[in-house]
């Protein structure tokens, strides 16, 4: 894994623009948040830890804490709602809660493919819902896939088909709103995270041995250089409007 959390400078590049990024109490999502305060823009930083969320607030000396679970309608809402009237609007909604088990598909039970399913879908979709009305024109909604998408990782079957549901939600997203951008992020390996913590370690010796015989690429992202990057990212989509930057990529070297 590279990366020293010190690489790329970001200069102001979000300067004056407003961020909100649900699932940010740690890993991925709470790297972009402090990449967006580095890089001079206003963040709010949501998901259900209300605790680490004041930590990252504290740690950043910036931003705003909203509590709260996507899943729910009523929560989703109170956030977008919130963070709008806390910054004055919402340039960008950055969805990056994530939830995955590792379970061979003929043993999966039906409570795991609801639990994931709602973090990976149904909280994605409604967080966007919520959001929408205060993106402009010129905002953006920003959702993290995943490249198992792709590989079709074994033993993983419940995280990649959720995350195919929401490229496929994304899609109809961009035609039922035409006059809103929504950007697919297709993500690589990224470390360290708290995602693997609730995948079932007990399987992960047979996974990465099956994932070994796929030919599945292994290398890691630094999350320091993930946020960076994407906080690079949706600065350069800010600042031109009229271009569509529907799909990115971000892989380990």
């Amino acid at each position: 894994m590279s990366g020293d959390g010190n690489s790329g400078r970001l200069d102001g590049v979000l300067t004056g623009r407003r961020v909100l990024v649900v699932g940010a109490s740690s890993g991925l999502g709470a790297s972009l948040a402090k990449a967006v305060v580095e890089a001079g823009g206003d963040v709010t930083v949501s998901a259900r830890r209300a605790d680490r969320l004041d930590d990252l607030v504290a740690e950043m000396g910036a931003g705003h804490a909203i509590a709260g679970d996507t899943t729910s309608p009523d929560d989703a809402r109170r956030v977008a709602d919130g963070a709008a009237d806390r910054m004055g609007g919402i340039d960008a909604m950055v969805y990056m809660a994530g939830y995955g088990v590792l379970q061979p598909l003929r043993d999966t039970d039906p409570q795991t493919w609801a639990d994931v399913f709602a973090v990976n879908v149904i909280g994605a979709n409604l967080a966007a819902a919520a959001a929408v009305d205060h993106l402009g024109r010129d905002g953006v909604a920003m959702f993290v896939s995943s490249r198992t998408v792709i590989d079709a990782n074994a033993l993983f079957a419940t995280y990649s088909s959720t995350k195919a549901a929401l490229d496929q939600c994304i899609r109809v997203w961009r035609v039922e709103h035409p006059d809103r951008r929504f950007i697919r992020v297709v993500m690589g390996n990224a470390l360290p995270t708290e995602f693997s913590d609730h995948m079932g370690g007990e399987l992960l010796g047979d996974a990465l041995e099956a994932w070994g015989r796929q030919a599945v690429p292994g290398g890691f992202m630094h999350v320091d250089d993930v946020g960076r990057s994407l906080a690079r990212s949706l600065a350069v989509v800010l600042d031109h409007p009229d271009i569509d930057s529907s799909e990115l990529q971000l892989d380990a070297r």
